[in-house]
């Protein structure tokens, strides 16, 4: 599942895809930090919930 989060640089959005956890079909893991596809700054994934892209 894609989940849609905002780069707190740039303010652009960054699509990341997330790894269903075990059997639960809304458990999912996301990298702890991402880069921007526009500035190429570091951010950090929020805690859940997140927005579904």
């Amino acid at each position: 599942m894609e989940f849609v989060f905002e780069c707190g640089w740039c303010g652009e959005d960054n699509y990341l895809v997330g790894k269903q956890v075990g059997f639960w079909v809304d458990k999912w893991e996301l990298p702890s930090e991402w880069d921007c596809w526009n500035c190429e700054g570091l951010n950090y994934t929020p805690d859940p919930p997140w927005t579904e892209a």
